[in-house]
């Protein structure tokens, strides 16, 4: 009986998370929505109305893309004499100083000999910057033209403290991690635009987002995901974190099977770092983000337990009926660990998809978790290989 009561346990919390979740709050958001007030597109075209912005680009080995980016943002629609731009790099070692200091007259550049990681970055760099609402976008990231304004929109309201915006893979069809994350952030992005219209998205995309600068708070110096703390700082200060898919950020979503399962790894260890330091999150007098953070955040990244405890008492509990879903199982593992095969030859069938990346992401997720408990993180962040 203990074991049937496992089984059931573990089917109906990994069913609510994966299924059961996104049909609630899309259900939520339709019935008890929080609208909050965005500069219409005639406001947009008037510079008078429009915040000061700081846009921080950190840094490190950034050669390949840097002049790239700097032209990019150069090329955005937004009042150039309410527009600073800052690249920080974080002990680079290759050509990413003297490549930006080639736009010395329309770039800044904050260049810290001795590498200090992202977070170290963040908190030196962004309390020197002068903009009302910083915007931090990665330097692999190219933005839509269009992405400045509609990115600050939501910023009318005073409730805002912070808006995301939406992250595409560019030829998503060409490569397996491509292909697997375009599936992820299109679930994702379902997520995130009925969190939003329900209450609030939970941090952000490191691509591009945008907080108000009276809202940052230093970050610990350990700390790991800047892109979901620093959002998820203003939460806690009774602001909202909402999505923008307007404002589009697009990147190159090539990487190697072991550079994709460290990109995940990391990941996973700053979701628990996450959860301890958002902790109050959860308390249930929060209401609505309470419900989304145990939803969406504390539920999800112990997937890989209940994973591990449906496997396990489906293979002790002799029923039949049982045994058939069991076999159901084995079959969607071994679909997931042939997707190393397919990934390696940078083409993956649809099929394959799905059971390759939640194997992918809660195997990383186990992972992270001893990294996270036994302090084994590196905390500088690596370009993906």
């Amino acid at each position: 009986m203990g074991w049937i009561i496992a089984f059931w346990i573990s089917a109906i919390v990994l069913f609510y998370v994966y299924f059961g979740y996104p049909v609630l709050i899309l259900f939520l958001s339709k019935l008890l929505p929080k609208p909050f007030v965005k500069f219409s597109e005639e406001e947009l075209q008037n510079a008078s109305l429009l915040p000061e912005i700081s846009i921080f680009i950190p840094a490190y080995n950034e050669e390949p893309v840097i002049e790239k980016k700097i032209r990019n943002t150069l090329e955005l629609d937004y009042p150039k004499d309410k527009m600073e731009i800052v690249v920080a790099s974080d002990g680079s070692e290759d050509k990413t100083v003297e490549i930006t200091q080639l736009y010395s007259d329309k770039i800044q550049l904050m260049a810290y000999d001795v590498r200090i990681g992202k977070t170290g970055l963040i908190n030196k760099t962004v309390p020197k910057l002068k903009g009302e609402i910083i915007i931090f976008s990665d330097a692999s990231a190219m933005l839509s033209v269009n992405a400045l304004k509609e990115l600050i929109s939501p910023f009318k309201d005073p409730k805002i403290g912070s808006v995301s915006g939406l992250y595409i893979l560019r030829d998503a069809s060409s490569t397996s991690r491509a292909e697997g994350e375009s599936f992820y952030w299109h679930y994702e992005t379902f997520l995130k635009t009925n969190e939003s219209t329900f209450y609030s998205i939970l941090g952000a995309h490191g691509a591009l987002y945008a907080l108000r600068k009276s809202l940052f708070q230093t970050l610990p110096p350990n700390a790991i995901n800047d892109d979901y703390i620093l959002p998820m700082y203003g939460v806690q200060q009774k602001k909202r974190a909402v999505y923008e898919p307007r404002a589009i950020a697009v990147e190159e979503g090539t990487t190697s099977v072991r550079g994709e399962m460290n990109r995940r790894i990391r990941i996973s260890v700053g979701n628990f770092q996450q959860l301890f330091l958002l902790r109050k999150l959860l308390n249930p007098f929060r209401g609505r983000i309470a419900f989304e953070f145990l939803s969406h955040k504390f539920l999800r990244s112990f997937s890989f337990l209940f994973m591990i405890g449906l496997f396990i008492s489906n293979l002790i509990i002799p029923t039949t009926g049982f045994r058939i879903f069991l076999l159901i199982q084995i079959l969607f593992y071994l679909l997931g660990l042939s997707g190393v095969i397919f990934f390696k030859n940078k083409k993956m069938p649809v099929p394959i998809t799905v059971p390759f990346y939640l194997v992918i992401i809660n195997y990383a997720a186990l992972i992270g978790l001893f990294k996270y408990i036994l302090h084994t993180q590196k905390m500088t962040w690596e370009r993906p290989q």
